[in-house]
């Protein structure tokens, strides 16, 4: 899937990683998004990633306990989950 392995190049540029979940969550929001209107393959994925790495940096503000570099370069299921793509589906079902 070329989206994912752009979406890859964009994170690692970004010094970014992903768990192996995290991958696994990742296809799956794109596998989704692609079936919606209005996907425009790169700029949808740079997106998709932007809104991740938000969600990421709020987590790691509000988290009590310490984090290392590791933490805040690792992008986590969580970080996607919270996207529309995810929790319109639930909505809908």
């Amino acid at each position: 899937m070329r989206a994912l392995r752009l979406g890859q190049l964009l994170l690692r540029a970004e010094g970014y990683t992903l768990t192996l979940e995290a991958k696994k969550t990742f296809r799956e929001y794109l596998e989704h998004r692609k079936a919606q209107p209005r996907f425009a393959n790169a700029r949808s994925v740079r997106n998709a990633i932007e809104r991740a790495r938000l969600r990421h940096a709020s987590r790691m503000m509000t988290t009590d306990q310490a984090v290392g570099r590791d933490e805040l370069t690792t992008l986590t299921p969580e970080d996607f989950l919270g996207s529309r793509v995810f929790t319109d589906r639930v909505d809908n079902k």
